[in-house]
């Protein structure tokens, strides 16, 4: 009998030290070697496709770069490596590492995979992402000895440098218009520049600027502040992208890159950019969690076994005298026992509930058995969406809205209960405000004691203002504020587009170079408030005579462009005369009353020119030929060349 309840003893003793020391578990224990779980038709595909091109972009260090010998190397380097082994397949780098030229290799499908992109709108026509694995935040670096510069604020009316192309930048100027933008080529440029004090501070990204400045020994900068801390804004993050009639692929190498683990990833980073590590380790908290839960269940377990023990010592009074006296020794040591763990664990329960309480306002936690239905919801939705727990339990299919993203709802719920490990996935829902929320959920599949799934744990985060606020930079990056006209930036893009499109149809296509006239006299005279009146109202006159698959931009100023597919010389000179027509109609602003009038220069692919770049400006000398000789439109040619430059 003493041994028996030795044993249980000593059994308890194990569990509690080891729930106490629960980082040598994680380092020692239960780490399986990850596996890529594809299926039957997964598996075919790769063995039909062992060699997959890849590309590098050579100028993000040290994400990918060209060292010093000229061989790639960097984070996504090793990253696409380490999926190349767990994956079998062999990757064949392709040899061209500028941007522009990758991209359009891979447009034309010369390319299988770039092996970091950012996820744009323009650019789903032509690829499928996985989710983003390079997390990038934005720093502000200054000289060491600079202390006016401690947040993002103090950047107001200095010099900061800038990387020319990098989409973030755009954002940046908006975000601080009293900033003096000092442009520079690349990242070492920007630091060099700040090193030598011609501008005040830099913004780039922080793994890029540790990496040059340990690399290149500018010792005398330093990190002054994040701008953005490892940004949820998609507009910056990288992921792999693979050309869009292979989405299979991009399946495969997402389940490839959920089996890297933390530690991979951290030895990766800490490789290039040593000392960056993340912030909040969420699974380390749930497995304390597990280990509090096992600890108590182990007590009672104990606890149980001592009553049967109890009974048994009642059939013999030698035997109850004999175990009284070992159960007293044992209930003084366990005692003390108890309340020294109870005590450890009451302060690991408090600091995991002073956490959940202080995520009240953005996260709330659920629980829901192997039929779907709900067995607990944390009183922070309350605080979220409004709703008590109860009455979200009851009514939660009548809250959800009709996008398109709810259908798989049912299909998340179910693969976890099959042991899938899924990625979080988000939410359209309404509030009992009747205001519509987003939410991202990760599940984690639950099991008993015998390794069988009961349920799932889900973790809910409020994400509603952080989809608006990449709605509204997205839709910022991409259009004109005040006409809400495409601006220089997506017309570049489309620009190519349309191009790279009617080359491959034969086609051609027309862009006409468009410049109000008489617009400098009115803002002038009348203020600058009437003059973007009439830009606006110059804006839905345009848009009124196009097609939908045409295309008009705000280029600056009285410049607009419009671009249209599939149009010839013959078909381009109607559309011209058709916007004119309309511009010389008079404009109506309270109780002004004048006319404008316009002029068009109009250059046509292929006939002018094959380049995007020498269309808008052929498109444009025609249109400085139009004004000049007040013709009203104007179609390109080689003469106009020799006229501007005499003029």
């Amino acid at each position: 009998m003493h041994y028996i309840i030795s044993s249980l003893l000593f059994i308890l003793l194990l569990n509690v030290a080891a729930a106490s020391d629960f980082s040598d578990i994680v380092s020692t224990k239960n780490k399986p070697d990850p596996v890529v779980q594809l299926t039957p038709q997964e598996q075919a595909w790769l063995a039909n496709h062992n060699n997959i091109r890849i590309a590098f972009d050579s100028s993000l260090p040290p994400y990918s770069f060209i060292n010093d010998s000229g061989q790639l190397e960097g984070i996504a380097v090793e990253v696409m490596n380490i999926l190349s082994k767990r994956l079998g397949i062999k990757f064949e780098t392709y040899p061209n590492t500028s941007w522009n030229k990758l991209y359009e290799a891979a447009v034309n499908h010369k390319v299988d995979v770039v092996a970091t992109m950012v996820n744009r709108p323009d650019r789903r026509q032509w690829f499928i992402f996985t989710q983003p694995y390079l997390i990038k935040s934005l720093v502000i670096m200054t000289k060491r000895d600079n202390v006016t510069i401690k947040n993002q604020t103090d950047l107001a009316g200095k010099k900061v440098t800038v990387v020319k192309g990098y989409q973030f930048v755009d954002r940046i100027i908006k975000e601080l218009p009293s900033v003096t933008p000092y442009f520079v080529d690349s990242m070492l440029d920007g630091l060099k520049t700040v090193s030598t004090e011609k501008a005040d501070a830099a913004i780039t990204f922080m793994a890029t600027a540790s990496y040059l400045q340990t690399k290149y020994l500018l010792t005398d900068l330093k990190i002054a502040a994040f701008y953005d801390l490892n940004s949820a804004n998609d507009s910056i993050n990288e992921s792999i992208a693979v050309r869009n009639d292979w989405p299979i692929l991009a399946d495969i190498l997402q389940k490839a890159l959920l089996t890297l683990s933390e530690e991979e990833i951290q030895n990766i980073h800490a490789k290039w950019v040593p000392g960056i590590k993340p912030l909040i380790d969420y699974e380390l908290i749930w497995k304390i969690v597990a280990a509090f839960v096992t600890v108590l269940a182990l007590l009672l377990l104990w606890i149980a076994s001592v009553r049967r023990q109890n009974k048994k010592i009642k059939l013999s009074k030698s035997e109850v005298q004999t175990t009284n006296k070992i159960l007293l020794a044992l209930k003084d040591d366990l005692e003390h026992l108890v309340v020294k763990r109870t005590a450890e664990l009451n302060s690991s329960e408090y600091k995991f509930r002073s956490l959940v309480e202080n995520l009240r306002d953005k996260y709330f936690f659920y629980q829901r058995d192997c039929e779907g239905i709900f067995t607990y919801i944390s009183p922070s939705i309350t605080n979220i969406l409004g709703y008590t727990a109860a009455d979200f339990m009851a009514h939660y299919h009548d809250y959800l809205t009709d996008n398109p993203i709810n259908l798989k709802i049912d299909e998340h719920f179910k693969s976890c209960t099959q042991c899938q490990h899924n990625p979080p996935y988000q939410l359209e829902v309404y509030s009992a405000q009747k205001d519509i929320y987003w939410l991202e959920v990760t599940d984690t599949p639950i099991y008993d004691e015998y390794s069988k799934c009961i349920g799932v744990d889900g973790i809910v985060h409020d994400i509603t203002l952080r989809k608006q606020t990449d709605d509204r930079l997205l839709w910022l990056s991409h259009y004109d504020e005040l006409t809400g006209l495409a601006n220089r930036r997506l017309f570049a893009d489309q620009l190519q587009h349309v191009i790279n499109m009617a080359r491959r149809t034969h086609e051609s296509a027309a862009l006409f170079y468009l410049d109000l006239d008489r617009f400098k006299f009115v803002n002038d005279t009348m203020g600058h408030a009437v003059g973007d009146e009439v830009l606006k109202e110059t804006a839905i006159r345009i848009s009124s005579t196009l097609r939908d698959s045409d295309i008009a931009v705000r280029l600056g100023g009285d410049e607009f462009a419009v671009l249209l597919p599939a149009t010839d010389a013959a078909g381009a000179s109607p559309v011209a005369e058709k916007i004119l027509k309309k511009l010389r109609e008079p404009y109506i602003f309270d109780e002004l009353e004048f006319t404008l009038g316009g002029s068009v220069g109009i250059a046509v692919y292929p006939q002018d020119t094959s380049s995007s770049e020498t269309l808008i400006h052929f498109a444009d000398t025609a249109m400085y030929h139009a004004k000049q000789g007040k013709l009203g439109v104007s179609f390109y040619s080689e003469s106009m060349e020799q006229n501007k430059t005499i003029a």
